[in-house]
Parts: C-alpha cells; sequence; structure tokens
C-alpha cells in the first residue's frame, strides 16, 4: 500500500542551500541525531520556530541490561522456589527492594511512572 499523497501546499518542493565549516555542520549533524532528527529537520525546526523540542530517547547500555537480566534469573529462581515450597524466600523483598533501588537509579523516569 502506498503512502497516501501530501496536500499541494504541505509538498517540500523548494531548497534552501548555504554553505558551512566542516565543524558547523558537524556541530548540526550532532545537535539533529541527539535531538532523534536528521540535520534538514532539525535545521528547518531552528530557522522557522527558533527552537528545536528534544526527545530523549535514554538507551540502556550492555551492562545495565545484562544486570536486569541477573536480577529477572534470581527473581524467577525465587518464584519457582516460593511455588515448590508453597513459602515466600526470605531473600524475596531484599530482591524486589534492590530491583527498586535499580530500576530508580538507571531509569530516573521509573519512579514516576510507576507510582502514578
Amino acid at each position: 500500500m502506498a503512502r497516501p499523497k501530501k496536500p499541494a501546499g504541505e509538498l517540500r518542493t523548494d531548497s534552501f542551500k548555504f554553505r558551512l565549516t566542516p565543524t558547523e555542520r558537524l556541530q548540526i549533524e550532532k545537535a539533529a541525531h541527539k535531538a532523534g532528527m536528521i540535520a534538514s529537520e532539525y535545521a528547518r525546526a531552528q530557522t522557522l520556530k527558533g527552537r528545536v523540542v528534544v526527545n530523549e530517547h535514554r538507551t540502556l547500555d550492555h551492562a545495565v541490561i545484562d544486570q536486569l537480566r541477573r536480577i529477572g534469573v534470581n527473581l524467577n529462581q525465587l518464584t519457582r522456589l516460593a511455588y515448590v515450597r508453597e513459602k515466600m524466600p526470605s531473600a524475596l523483598p531484599q530482591l524486589c527492594d534492590d530491583l527498586e533501588q535499580f530500576l530508580m537509579q538507571e531509569l530516573p523516569d521509573y519512579g514516576s511512572k510507576s507510582r502514578g
């Protein structure tokens, strides 16, 4: 299925060209990347609106992902143990507290989202 065509007033048919030093171009491209945009979108927003709204997308590094995986494995083991023994392991509350602390440290928005 093809993408719907834009109305004539929304088509970008004109271009505007200006010269930059390599350093200036790199600076614009880095700022655009940080904002999650391509350079032309970034330059257009800066020119027409005087500002760019940056939507920060924080990604977790491999060490954080590995730590979350390890915590998940421990939590799964304790859950299975609780099911088999029909009793909550004493380590479970501490593991949940550690997980909560870790999430709040690595994901600053976690506390505000999880508590509503």
